[in-house]
């Protein structure tokens, strides 16, 4: 063997050691870690103890240990969502007892959310506490031991069916209301065309009227200049008569001219007419062990 291959062969043992060195420490500091969070768990100092664990979960993102007791301090946080993600996580943990505790909390999480949309979503209430059912339903098969998941499915199985009974009410109040709107909507629409109509039938009536007024209007105007053309003439007639019967007693006889320019008067004078509890979840299963 050469001395440089023995050479390299020295370097690879030693950067092995180093690496499963470094992945030691890492895992003894985060055991230290978690074992410093328990305790503080325990005393009731959440916050220190899930920062703890989160200084833990840096070294060993993957443990089932440390991501079921940050989900431990996120529950009693009421941070129910990030709790669900990580008590998830620890469902990949090869220990049955870890398993099952992290789905019996699983089961309180999705109970609690449920509970939080209860007044303003009771359709997402109804299937957050079905999903926690079948955490507690998987939980008991897992620990048949398990008394808490027992009652809780109970109480929530309980509690769902009155839910069902009002979202069912509610659906059937919502539909008659709906079915009212429409009827209401429907006679408003049937009352604006019987409006329209009406309001048309007027105006016709109206543009009639109006017109037979005018047209009256105009007629007497006819008539009234009828009958001051007829004046008028009668008027000339008599005074035609009078100046006759004038030339006559003076003894003349009316020229031939004279006659033109009368007739010819007659003819100018034309006329011009106008036109818009119970709470489910007794407690979440406590921190799980130190290693």
């Amino acid at each position: 063997m050469s001395t440089g291959s023995f050479r390299k062969i020295i370097f690879l043992s030693l950067s092995i050691f180093t690496v499963i060195q470094s992945t030691c420490f890492a895992a003894v500091s985060a055991k230290k870690s978690v074992r410093e969070a328990n305790k503080l768990y325990q005393r009731g100092k959440i916050d220190e103890a899930s920062q703890r664990y989160n200084d833990a979960s840096v070294s060993l993102p993957d443990s089932d240990i440390v991501n079921f007791n940050i989900g431990a301090t996120l529950y009693k946080k009421e941070d129910y969502q990030k709790a669900t993600d990580a008590f998830t996580k620890a469902l990949t943990s090869d220990n049955k007892k870890i398993e099952a505790d992290a789905l019996y909390n699983l089961g309180n999480c999705k109970y609690k959310l449920g509970k939080l949309k209860e007044n303003t979503d009771l359709s997402a209430t109804v299937g957050l506490l079905r999903e926690s059912l079948d955490y507690y339903k998987r939980a008991v098969e897992l620990d048949q031991k398990n008394t808490d998941a027992r009652f809780n499915h109970e109480f929530v199985e309980r509690e769902l069916k009155v839910l069902l009974d009002k979202l069912k009410s509610q659906g059937s109040s919502e539909d008659k209301q709906k079915n009212q709107q429409e009827k209401q909507q429907e006679q408003q629409k049937q009352a604006n065309g019987t409006t329209g109509k009406e309001q048309a039938k007027d105006e016709k009536e109206k543009e009639q009227s109006t017109q037979a007024q005018e047209q009256e209007k105009q007629q007497q105007e006819k008539e009234k200049e009828g009958q001051a053309a007829s004046q008028q003439e009668e008027k000339k007639e008599a005074q035609a008569t009078k100046e006759g019967a004038q030339q006559e007693e003076q003894g003349r006889e009316l020229s031939e001219e004279g006659a033109h320019a009368i007739l010819e008067r007659y003819g100018q004078e034309e006329t011009t007419p106008n036109y818009e509890d119970r709470r489910t979840g007794a407690y979440d299963r406590e921190v799980s062990k130190d290693w």
